[in-house]
C-alpha cells in the first residue's frame, strides 16, 4: 500500500475515533455513584449540646427530644435570621444536601426554612409557607421559584442536588420536597440549571422564626458522587 492510499485510509479512521472520544466525554460518568459523606441524626449528641462540627452563625440552637426522637431545636425568640454551618468543605460539582424539618405557625405567620450548598454565598433556597413556594437564589442575578405544597405542622424533608456538566458548562439543580412520613408522595420535584460552577464551601442551614415558635431539624445528610 503506497503512502497516499495509506493516508486515505488512516485519516478517516483517526477522525472516527476522535469523534467517538468527544461524544463519550459528553456522556454521564456511570462509574461514579452517590455516597454519603456526612450524616447527623443527633442520637449520639447529649441534650442541650451541639455536634462538634457545627459552627453557629447566629441564634440559639441545641439538641433536644421531640416526638420521641433526638433532633436539633432553635428557639422561637428573638425573631430573626439564625443559622449554622456544618459538615466538610466540599466542591459543589456533584453534591446533595437533605434534611428533615418541622416548623410552626401562629395566626398567618409561618416559620421559614432556608439552606445553601457551597457556603453562605453558594446556591441558596428558601421555603415560603405563606405563598407556598420555594425560591432558589445564586449570586445577584439568578433566581427561580417553584410552587410547593408545604405543611408547617408535620415533619417535611427537603433535598437539593447539584451536578456539574462540563460539556455544557452548566450546573444542573434538582429540588425535592416530601412529607417525611410518606417520602414517596412528592410535594415538589423540579429541576433547573445555573451557568457555570457553584463555588465550594460548607453546607449551611437557616431558620426564620416569624411565628415565634421553636423550629426543628433532623437527619442532616450530605452526599457526593465518588
Amino acid at each position: 500500500m503506497n503512502k497516499k492510499r495509506l493516508n486515505q485510509f488512516l485519516i478517516p479512521l483517526l477522525y472516527h475515533f476522535v469523534c467517538i472520544g468527544v461524544w463519550a466525554e459528553t456522556l454521564p460518568d456511570h462509574t461514579q455513584v452517590w455516597q454519603t459523606v456526612y450524616e447527623e441524626k443527633f442520637d449520639q449528641v447529649g441534650n442541650d449540646e451541639l455536634p462538634d462540627d457545627f459552627f453557629v452563625l447566629d441564634g440559639e440552637f441545641k439538641v433536644t427530644s421531640k416526638d420521641g426522637r433526638k433532633c436539633l431545636a432553635m428557639s422561637g425568640t428573638p425573631v430573626g435570621e439564625h443559622g449554622f454551618l456544618f459538615g466538610p468543605r466540599l466542591a459543589a460539582e456533584s453534591l446533595e444536601l437533605s434534611f428533615s424539618c418541622l416548623g410552626g405557625f401562629k395566626s398567618r405567620r409561618h416559620n421559614v426554612f432556608a439552606g445553601a450548598l457551597g457556603g453562605i454565598r453558594g446556591l441558596k433556597f428558601r421555603v415560603n409557607p405563606t405563598s407556598r413556594e420555594i425560591i432558589l437564589f445564586y449570586e445577584d442575578d439568578w433566581q427561580r421559584a417553584f410552587a410547593v405544597n408545604w405543611s408547617s405542622t408535620e415533619w417535611m424533608r427537603i433535598k437539593l442536588r447539584l451536578e456539574w456538566n462540563s460539556h455544557k458548562e452548566q450546573t444542573g439543580v434538582e429540588l425535592e420536597v416530601s412529607r417525611e412520613a410518606d417520602p414517596e408522595q412528592s410535594m415538589l420535584g423540579s429541576s433547573t440549571v445555573v451557568d457555570g460552577k457553584i463555588r465550594s464551601g460548607k453546607c449551611a442551614v437557616w431558620g426564620f422564626s416569624y411565628a415565634e415558635e421553636k423550629m426543628y431539624w433532623d437527619h442532616l445528610r450530605i452526599r457526593s458522587k465518588i
